[in-house]
């Protein structure tokens, strides 16, 4: 990393903005994300590993805020939200793998709002 170890929660939000979500599966902590990203935290994961599955056990962190947190479409625009849910969509290895395939997981929780609102529509 920095030099500098990080908290568990720094780490959280750290991962997040690499792309990465943490869960506990079974006891365990895992990262789901790029596979560049999860190579350059994989050891101060490691070396946080039971702060991080206190963290993720106690009290799950909001999401990272996304790139469009702050454009709220009007309602009866729905390019601008389609558009939005596009551009999203194909940024995100989660969202990417949802719409693949169910056993893949669900999507994150921007593309499972811009997707709900986009067939709203």
């Amino acid at each position: 990393m920095r030099g500098e170890t990080l908290s568990a929660t720094k780490l959280i939000r750290e991962a997040q903005a690499s792309g990465i979500e943490l869960r506990l599966v079974d006891g365990k902590v895992k990262a789901f994300g790029p596979r560049d990203a999860v190579a350059r935290l994989l050891v101060p994961l490691r070396e946080q590993r039971a702060a991080l599955a206190e963290a993720l056990q106690s009290e799950p962190l909001k999401p990272s805020p996304s790139i469009f947190a702050n454009t709220t479409p009007e309602p009866t625009d729905w390019h601008v939200l389609d558009a939005a849910c596009m551009a999203h969509h194909f940024n995100c290895p989660t969202c990417i793998a949802a719409d693949c395939c169910a056993r893949y997981g669900l999507r994150c929780g921007t593309g499972a709002a811009l997707w709900r609102a986009s067939l709203e529509k």
